[in-house]
C-alpha cells in the first residue's frame, strides 16, 4: 500500500510540476550598462565629471539649475565720491565752563555760528559681478548711504538678479 501511495503522489508531482513552471515565466537578471562611454573617458557629454553641472550626481545641480552656469565675470571699478563732512565749532568759551552745562563742547551749537562742513574724498571699493546664463550675482560689497545727513559704511548683501 505504500508503494501505491507513493507513487500516486510522484504521478501528482509530475503532472503538477510542468504546469507551474509553465505559469511562472523565466526569471532573467537585467543586463546593467554603465552610463556614459567607458571605453572613452575623454567623452566629457557621456562621461561628466562629477563637478560639471549636467552630471547626474552632482550635488550643486539645483544651484546651478537655478542660477545658471557662470558666463563671465564683470568689474566693478571703484568708485570716488565726494562728500560734505560737518567740522565741529570751536570753542568760543572756556571747556570747563562749558561742561559744567553738560553738553561738550563739539556738540553744543552756538547761535549765530553757521554749520561749517569740509569736503572728503572717499573710495567705494570695487567689486566682481558674475554674469550667468540666467541672471547676475552680486557679491557682499561695501558702499555709503547717508542717514539723517550724516554719511555711514553699509554692507550690502549678496543677491541675486534675474535677466
Amino acid at each position: 500500500m505504500e508503494l501505491k501511495a507513493f507513487l500516486a503522489a510522484g504521478l501528482a508531482l509530475l503532472t503538477v510540476a510542468p504546469a507551474a513552471a509553465q505559469s511562472t515565466p523565466p526569471v532573467t537578471p537585467p543586463v546593467l550598462t554603465p552610463p556614459g562611454n567607458p571605453n572613452n573617458p575623454a567623452d566629457f557629454i557621456r562621461n561628466p565629471h562629477p563637478a560639471m553641472p549636467w552630471a547626474p550626481n552632482n550635488p550643486d545641480r539645483f544651484l546651478s539649475e537655478t542660477y545658471g552656469t557662470v558666463i563671465q565675470y564683470i568689474p566693478v571699478p571703484p568708485q570716488q565720491v565726494v562728500i560734505q563732512v560737518p567740522l565741529p565749532l570751536p570753542a568760543s568759551a572756556p571747556a570747563e565752563a562749558q561742561e559744567r552745562t553738560g553738553v561738550p563742547a563739539q556738540t553744543r551749537e552756538e547761535p549765530g555760528a553757521p554749520a561749517q562742513t569740509q569736503e572728503q574724498t572717499v573710495e567705494i571699493p570695487g567689486y566682481y559681478v558674475a554674469e550667468t546664463t540666467t541672471g547676475y550675482w552680486y557679491p557682499e560689497r561695501w558702499t555709503l548711504q547717508q542717514q539723517n545727513g550724516v554719511y555711514q559704511w553699509v554692507k550690502l548683501p549678496a543677491q541675486f538678479r534675474k535677466k
